[in-house]
């Protein structure tokens, strides 16, 4: 059966490739650049494909200690639209500033702690 199904993946010229997240082979089908197959990768049923790229994320950014303030703050005040602390518009203005002061922190004008700073008082 094994050698039956292998000889057919040649013949149809099927490309197999390793998943990046879980290192198990599968048949690309479709998308030539697929890199994550379709197999169930957590406890909660999602697959490697939807998880796999943003594990890769995650753990590039990981070491940024920039984004890593960023991120809490930004999810703090989005947490802020439900509770009725502030607008949708109030919270979007404020994440295009903060944005732009992680990017200056990030080439070097600003530093760590003047942005960390400048987030609590914003």
């Amino acid at each position: 059966m094994i050698d039956y199904h292998l000889r057919e993946c040649l013949n149809r010229e099927i490309k197999m490739r390793r998943c990046k997240n879980c290192g198990r082979l599968f048949a690309v089908t479709g998308h030539g650049g697929t890199e994550y197959c379709d197999r169930p990768a957590d406890e909660r049923g999602r697959t490697c494909k939807e998880i796999g790229a943003f594990r890769v994320w995650e753990k590039n950014k990981s070491t940024d200690e920039a984004f890593k303030i960023f991120r809490r703050e930004y999810k703090k005040r989005f947490a802020w639209i439900k509770a009725g602390r502030i607008t949708k518009d109030e919270f979007y203005d404020w994440s295009e500033r903060t944005r732009e002061k992680r990017d200056d922190c990030d080439a070097g004008k600003l530093t760590m702690e003047e942005f960390g700073t400048w987030l609590r008082q914003s």
